[in-house]
């Protein structure tokens, strides 16, 4: 038994070989997801594409709206997506010229400035929800009730498992532990 759980233990300290785990099950689910993604991602953005607006603005037309009574501020909205401060000082700025947001200062601290939607930006928002709504539906249409709550908990979990990978940077930490001056060297391209 000792010598058993000896052995368990060198197997998990052993390095990954990716070429063992290139056929595996969970890499062919990531590999699926990814792909129902892009298409999800191409029809998304083919209804947006009508209305002159992409996905990083529609879901920061969506976060800055959902806090329209007191203002989202720039760190808060770039925390929400999982971008940078300065991409989104960036976008803030594209999405001010074209009217779709304004800052104004906080009415809570005088000292911070927030991003309220303006009545364009109200008026996108809510055509890009009815389209979102419409590819949505025909997306989903192949799924019964049952089968939308189930994906709604598994992506749910992905998703909860995903945030939980970035915050402790392990995935980083998985691809810098390879041995050697060039870790990338020998593993298949993107």
């Amino acid at each position: 038994m000792e010598q058993e759980h000896n052995s368990d233990l060198e197997t998990a300290q052993d390095p990954i070989d990716w070429r063992s785990l290139q056929n595996h099950e969970c890499v062919e689910q990531i590999d699926l997801l990814i792909r129902t993604v892009h298409l999800v991602r191409a029809a998304l953005n083919n209804s947006f594409a009508q209305l002159e607006i992409n996905e990083v603005r529609y879901a920061s037309l969506k976060v800055i709206d959902a806090v329209s009574q007191v203002g989202c501020s720039q760190s808060e909205l770039a925390r929400k997506l999982g971008q940078s401060e300065s991409n989104i000082c960036t976008l803030i700025e594209r999405m001010e010229s074209d009217k779709l947001v304004i800052r104004q200062q906080s009415k809570k601290d005088r000292r911070k400035r927030v991003l309220h939607l303006t009545e364009e930006g109200e008026s996108i928002l809510a055509q890009v929800k009815a389209y979102h709504g419409t590819v949505s539906q025909r997306l989903l249409s192949a799924l019964n009730s049952d089968q939308r709550r189930q994906l709604t908990g598994i992506l749910q979990a992905l998703l909860k498992s995903a945030h939980i990978q970035r915050s402790h940077r392990e995935t980083a930490k998985t691809i810098l532990d390879v041995s050697g001056p060039y870790p990338f060297q020998g593993s298949p391209a993107a």
